[in-house]
């Protein structure tokens, strides 16, 4: 395909996909009705073993096959962008599918309306179950104040604005800005980037309709238990405030950013501090929290907790928290983990 006649790059990273999800990610993609699609397909590992799949699609999609030793999703997405043509870049993971009409929408709304980013909404699947999210209830071209909230609303989690999966980026927007993924951040790496892209970008389109499927592994959190995990996401929120405090004139999105913390805290704690597989137990992993919790980046977060980001439970952890209640935060990641376990069947 000519360079001149692609509209949408589709960057797919690709690490331990099983092959069944692997088609149903290709699958979806050559069901596109945009005419002009290219599909980048990054291994972050020896692609060998997917070569058959990939030769499925011969003659039925244009697939560029990238390969690189493992390096992690950042890097994968940015050897994919940068053998991008197309006048827009999309980012789909291998193990997610989106519906046939997505791409032509998104670059109708890109087009007609000059933006440099279109958000669009996510089915997040669980199994059998699946569950639209929705960030605004109606399309809307965010300028002004709007775009600033919406900036803000890209560090925190729970909104799925610092998501760039369902998202259409101006390939133009990405070279002007040079905007690449900070390949040393392997957690929270959506976020840091959407944040510089969403600063960046001058127009932004959202649509409400829920057209990317998320699969979600339930089974993840408690099969495997990685030592790194805390300092995985303070190096990524450490990354956000030096983005925050390079650009100068965002001091709108500190409270934003405070909130941001204290979101991941609540998942280290979950997934690090009290997971049953980090070698301590009961009173030994309450003292390793609470000295956790006394680095000056959570400390600084918890002096103001904006309650209204939050959902009812992490409002109780966050309370647990503020009053140095630490077996409460304990009983609710055990709760957790019980849930983890019930989801995977186990």
């Amino acid at each position: 395909m000519e360079e001149k006649n692609i509209q949408v790059s589709v960057v797919v990273p690709v690490y331990q996909v099983p092959l069944e999800l692997l088609r149903r990610c290709l699958d979806s993609l050559k069901a596109q009705t945009l005419e002009g699609v290219e599909v980048l397909l990054v291994f972050d590992e020896p692609a060998q073993s997917y070569l058959p799949v990939v030769k499925e699609y011969e003659g039925k999609l244009p697939i560029q096959v990238l390969e690189q030793p493992h390096k992690g999703v950042s890097a994968a997405r940015n050897l994919g962008m940068n053998h991008a043509r197309g006048t827009w870049v999309a980012f789909v993971d291998s193990d997610d599918w989106i519906d046939p009409d997505l791409l032509a929408q998104q670059v109708e709304e890109g087009e007609n309306h000059q933006a440099d980013i279109v958000m669009t909404e996510h089915v997040m699947e669980y199994g059998t179950v699946s569950q639209p999210r929705s960030y605004m209830e109606k399309a809307a071209r965010l300028g002004g104040e709007e775009k600033r909230r919406f900036e803000c609303d890209v560090l925190k989690p729970q909104t799925g604005a610092g998501f760039v999966t369902a998202k259409l980026f101006r390939r133009e927007m990405l070279e002007r800005l040079t905007l690449r993924f900070r390949e040393e951040l392997s957690a929270a790496e959506d976020a840091e980037f959407m944040f510089r892209a969403a600063c960046g970008a001058q127009r932004i389109s959202y649509l409400p309709q829920a057209m990317y499927h998320y699969w979600f592994n339930s089974g993840s959190a408690v099969r495997r238990y990685r030592p790194d995990y805390a300092q995985r996401y303070i190096r990524s929120m450490e990354a956000i405030r030096e983005d925050l405090e390079q650009m100068g004139d965002r001091e709108y999105c500190r409270d934003a950013y405070d909130s941001c913390v204290l979101y991941h805290l609540l998942l280290i704690a979950v997934n690090d501090s009290f997971h049953p597989d980090n070698g301590q137990k009961g009173r030994a992993q309450r003292r390793a929290f609470r000295q956790m919790v006394q680095q000056p980046l959570f400390k600084k977060a918890l002096r103001y907790i904006h309650y209204g980001d939050f959902s009812t439970t992490r409002k109780i952890t966050l309370l647990c928290l503020r009053t140095r209640f630490d077996f409460g935060v304990y009983l609710i990641a055990k709760v957790r983990h019980w849930q983890f376990r019930r989801y995977a069947g186990k």
